[in-house]
């Protein structure tokens, strides 16, 4: 499938550079607000190939709610891989400015996928301060997020728990960081489909 792919709350950017280089015919859009964290492999891509670079890699500075307007209807692929803080807030609570936000960048028929995981226990006092539920689960998912989202132009296809397999699998440095990070933490899996009226 031709087009670009959008990578939201891209971290260190590995995700990005992986899907660029397995994808040299799509050009590949990582995307944070935090820049330090980009540093290394936005670094990479702009080098020879070679040495590593990529010429269908790019990164870009911004917070899901405000996404450059460049980007506008570009999209036909986005990923939200792991997100944390105020981004898993957006993306768990469906805040509307975030979603709306990403509906913009999105083609018709674009999909989202969305990976998330937290620790009930771990992870209780960061919940609680971003105001999100601890009880997560696939009813959540499936009874409170996808009406929500559905209103905001996204039809909700798959949501499933992902096992530690799948996670360890998963092209992402995080999922192999959290993959051995033990107690209570569950991961989710959503699959999204952008439609524009």
């Amino acid at each position: 499938m031709a087009g670009i792919i959008v990578d939201i709350g891209t971290g260190d950017g590995e995700f990005t550079y992986k899907i660029a280089k397995e994808n040299p015919d799509r050009l590949v859009i990582g995307i944070d607000p935090n820049h330090k964290s980009m540093i290394n492999v936005s670094t990479k891509v702009d080098k020879k190939p070679a040495k590593g670079g990529l010429e269908n890699a790019m990164f870009v500075l911004a917070d899901v709610e405000n996404l450059p307007e460049e980007l506008n209807g570009v999209a036909n692929q986005v990923f939200i891989n792991f997100p944390w803080g105020s981004l898993l807030r957006a993306v768990v609570n469906v805040e509307q400015v975030a979603w709306k936000s990403i509906k913009r960048i999105c083609q018709d028929g674009a999909q989202i996928d969305v990976v998330f995981g937290y620790d009930p226990i771990k992870d209780a006092g960061e919940l609680k301060r971003l105001g999100i539920d601890e009880d997560i689960s696939l009813e959540y998912i499936r009874s409170f997020m996808s009406p929500k989202l559905e209103k905001l132009g996204f039809k909700l296809i798959e949501s499933e728990e992902l096992s530690d397999e799948e996670l360890q699998n998963y092209p992402s440095s995080w999922a192999k960081r959290l993959s051995h990070a033990g107690g209570n933490r569950r991961y989710y899996c959503l699959k999204l489909l952008c439609v524009k009226r």
